[in-house]
């Protein structure tokens, strides 16, 4: 049985990401949100290394919301917890895309 709080959606999304690494250094770059839910992403491709509990900012187009690492996976991917309500996509509208693909 799934244990998730909301339905992830798989997408394909380009977006810039820029924080501080695990070394505090000060970083941009280009990446790709894979999945995504009403509270939070998974990224593929950033060539940094980070931390779980590191903060980042992503930007899609206009819109910027914070994320807080929470895990990291192997390539560049990481799992990330929405640490405010906005996350690009409103909940109904990930909801419905869910529910429209079969997800579970």
């Amino acid at each position: 049985m799934d244990r998730r709080r909301s339905p992830r959606v798989s997408v394909q999304l380009p977006v810039e990401v820029w924080g501080l690494d695990a070394s505090s250094q000060a970083f941009m770059q280009s990446a790709m949100i894979t999945n995504m839910s009403s509270g939070g992403i998974v990224v593929q491709g950033l060539r940094r290394r980070m931390r779980p509990g590191e903060v980042l900012d992503v930007r899609m187009g206009c819109e910027t919301a914070h994320f807080r690492v929470i895990w990291i996976g192997e390539q560049g991917e990481l799992g990330m917890e929405a640490m405010t309500s906005q996350t690009f996509v409103p909940p109904s509208v990930l909801v419905y895309c869910s529910q429209a693909a079969g997800a579970c």
